[in-house]
């Protein structure tokens, strides 16, 4: 490659990773947020939420990913525009290819990196994810000890711990439960463990009483006890059904589901609209590298409607993009409109594609012009008419 051509790669590569990291770390912060609770209601460590949120990041990029390289892109193309580098490059006898070349190398090269994310990496992501969720949300253990604080379980069952001592034990217990209309059980001890035993949670009782009281009988029988085992594996898998969405899982196992698959049962439009969005997805990035080429990739200046051309260039990428989407929706109600995920980016690279080779100057219609161009005059000098009357003295001001 060039020398000239490694110079504009250097500088796509520069400002994408700049976009790139800012937008992905806007974004994490709104899965950290949505996580907080598994540490602030379930009682999970920071090192569990921190491996939450990073599970995340490999499908936020995926998303993020096209709209980090469309803003590099016309960033790079403008300050090589604005800093008359385009112009130079040009005079010198250089070809449109010093440009295009570099874009479309990268991506493709981005393009490529997406499908892995697409179809590999952020679907194993979500998937363990959704593990580590439905691990905190079912960890009834964590839930219930809280030093101080009475937490229910379920409707009539009721955990009350005083202190937790530094060796796990428990000091301070009660226990209430009122589930069976006949009979109330209510457990006090000293002492307590959690043990795990066989697959099952144990909650260990030591020095207590069970306090018995039984219908319309005046009666409470009292039984002390030294040790008594109460079952709490039995609340675990009622608390989160556990199951898996189509995001969740690699495209392997979407070409060849499992056929007791609840979900894929369920929802096969949903699943089919995730497997083409996967293989369409990716195709964007090379669609708007292309729109980019057609609009900025020939000297401008600002009389020659530069800043239009960039948002033309913008209101193209996004309206495409919008469009896919709206594909998408259509597509998981109905799978037979699967052939439109496919028409928007291939029509956008297809388009572009003859229209850069051409060398057509695409830009904003002049009526377009004249009518933004009279509306911003008209806005400047209302804007001068406001600023005048508010700084001028009241003496002064016409009456």
């Amino acid at each position: 490659m060039p020398l000239l051509e490694r110079y504009v790669l250097r500088r796509i590569t520069h400002a994408f990773m700049l976009s790139l990291c800012v937008l992905v770390a806007t974004l994490w912060v709104t899965q950290v947020l949505r996580q907080l609770d598994v540490v602030t209601a379930k009682g999970q460590t920071i090192g569990l939420f921190l491996a939450m949120t990073a599970l995340a990041v490999p499908a936020i990029v995926q998303n993020i990913a096209p709209v980090a390289f469309l803003v590099a892109a016309l960033m790079v193309l403008n300050q090589l525009n604005s800093d008359s580098e385009m112009a130079v490059m040009h005079a010198s006898g250089a070809s449109r290819r010093v440009v295009a070349r570099p874009l479309l190398v990268f991506a493709v090269s981005l393009m490529l990196v997406l499908m892995a994310l697409h179809h590999v990496v952020a679907p194993a992501a979500m998937g363990s994810l959704r593990e580590l969720v439905i691990r905190a949300r079912a960890d009834l253990l964590a839930t219930i000890v809280k030093d101080g604080d009475f937490r229910t379980v379920e409707d009539g069952l009721t955990v009350h711990i005083r202190e937790k001592a530094a060796d796990g034990s428990f000091r301070g217990i009660f226990v209430s439960d009122t589930r069976d209309a006949e009979e109330d059980l209510h457990y006090t001890a000293d002492q307590g463990l959690l043990v795990e035993l066989q697959g099952k949670s144990f909650l260990l009782l030591r020095d207590g009483e069970l306090i018995r009281e039984t219908g319309d009988e005046p009666a409470v029988s009292v039984v002390a006890f030294k040790t008594y085992a109460f079952d709490l594996s039995q609340f675990r898998s009622a608390q989160v059904e556990k199951y898996y969405k189509p995001r969740e899982r690699v495209t392997a196992y979407l070409i060849a589901p499992d056929p007791d698959d609840a979900y894929v049962e369920a929802f096969p439009d949903r699943v089919a609209a995730e497997l083409h969005d996967r293989i369409t997805a990716p195709l964007y990035v090379l669609a708007f590298a292309v729109v980019v080429l057609v609009f900025c990739a020939s000297p401008r200046t600002n009389r020659q409607d530069r800043g239009y051309a960039t948002l033309a260039a913008v209101v193209v990428c996004v309206g495409l993009r919008g469009a896919g989407f709206a594909a998408m929706a259509a597509v998981n109600s109905d799978a037979r409109w699967a052939p439109l995920l496919y028409a928007q980016p291939l029509a956008g690279i297809a388009l572009g594609w003859v229209l850069f080779a051409s060398s057509a100057r695409i830009g904003v219609p002049s009526g377009v012009v004249n009518a933004l161009d009279a509306a911003a005059e008209r806005a400047l000098a209302l804007a001068g008419r406001l600023g005048w009357q508010l700084a001028a003295p009241a003496a002064e001001r016409p009456r």
